[in-house]
């Protein structure tokens, strides 16, 4: 897609959130289920050797085979956090972060120098998992990143509804500041009492749609209900001039006019900046 229009960015500062149906056509997300497809494909096949299952599933829609594998073998966290392990940083995700279609949309709300910021997640909510609780994205980060204007992107890779877990957010919440979070287990909350008032909006989106919100916007995600997993992104830009509050782990530039040649060319940029930074590149 172009850009957004005035009134939606306006829109977008004001709440706090943006949902958007189409921001991204099939092709660009594409390369990235691809990805996932063949590292599934792989790591059933490597359990199918050693006797630990008796069906591939290969007939299995996306949304569905590494459901049915994990349960299958009944170790959930460890299959699945192999699998997500392994389309960390790879040419897939990079055209995606990449595509003119979330570019142009970033470009419209912060201007052309655009940093692709090094927290994201992918995210494969499988059936029967639990609510994600209230919380804001910069509870996690370092606290200098308070004033950098944040553009995060929730990009659902199938369709999306309240049954299979989609997101809820809490329209006008970044405008209170960052709330005191509560530990809970390994994350963090916002108990319901502290939460300020405003409209509560559900995140019903299609494959490719877009929810997006500022650093400081509270929300969540439903309990998986569908027999189904709910594949996502969570991926975040900003100024690359300014704090990501992830200093030790390098994002990348996608955009620049002041300075071009910071620009990220391919993929392989990508890995060379995580690699002189000291991460293991998968």
């Amino acid at each position: 897609m172009g850009g957004l229009t005035d009134e939606q960015v306006a829109f977008y500062k004001d709440e706090g959130y943006l949902l958007i149906d189409e921001c991204l056509p099939p092709g660009a997300y594409q390369p990235l289920v691809d990805e996932f497809d063949a590292v599934i494909g792989q790591k059933a096949r490597e359990a199918f050797a050693l006797g630990q299952l008796e069906d591939l599933f290969e007939d299995a829609p996306f949304e569905c085979r590494l459901a049915y594998l994990c349960e299958a073998l009944g170790t959930d966290k460890r299959f699945a956090g192999d699998i997500l392990g392994k389309v960390h940083k790879t040419a897939g995700l990079f055209f995606l972060l990449t595509h003119p279609a979330i570019l142009n949309v970033v470009e419209s709300i912060i201007g052309p120098e655009i940093l692709v910021h090094p927290q994201f997640n992918i995210r494969a909510k499988m059936p029967g998992e639990e609510e994600v609780l209230w919380h804001q994205d910069i509870a996690f980060l370092d606290p200098e990143v308070e004033e950098t204007f944040m553009v995060n992107f929730w990009v659902p890779l199938v369709d999306t509804d309240v049954e299979n877990g989609c997101l809820e957010i809490l329209a006008g919440s970044h405008k209170h500041g960052i709330i005191p979070h509560d530990p809970a287990d390994s994350e963090k909350e916002i108990p319901e009492d502290r939460l300020p008032p405003g409209d509560r909006v559900l995140s019903v989106l299609p494959a490719g749609g877009a929810a997006l919100i500022q650093h400081k916007t509270i929300h969540r995600s439903f309990p998986n209900a569908s027999d189904h997993i709910r594949w996502s992104l969570d991926i975040r830009y900003s100024d690359y001039r300014l704090p990501t509050g992830r200093e030790e782990v390098p994002g990348f530039v996608a955009r620049s006019e002041i300075d071009p040649d910071r620009v990220a060319s391919g993929h392989e940029d990508w890995l060379r900046l995580m690699e002189e930074a000291g991460h293991l590149i998968s």
